[in-house]
């Protein structure tokens, strides 16, 4: 099965994005923001991010981005900088 494009996915209904974030993403991290559990993914060619709302434990949205300046907010944490020091070519 061919890595699907952004473009493709945020054409899914929301059940269906769910449903290839768990068959198709990477876990990469997660983050808290109000009260929101914010769960990461690599998607191939983007990132995914599942925003679950704690108070009720339902998904409220997926959110996709390329740009690796939007990973800022994960990248304030160690553990996320020594996964992506273990992903960068060696010099």
């Amino acid at each position: 099965m061919k890595d699907m494009q952004v473009k493709e996915f945020v054409e899914l209904p929301l059940v269906e994005q769910i449903k290839q974030v768990q068959d198709q993403g990477r876990y990469l991290h997660s983050r808290l923001k109000g009260w929101c559990h914010i769960s990461l993914y690599g998607m191939g060619s983007f990132y995914a991010e599942v925003w679950l709302l704690e108070h009720c434990g339902s998904i409220a949205l997926v959110r996709t981005f390329t740009s690796q300046k939007q990973l800022d907010p994960y990248l304030q944490t160690t553990c996320m900088e020594n996964f992506l020091k273990q992903l960068a070519p060696s010099e």
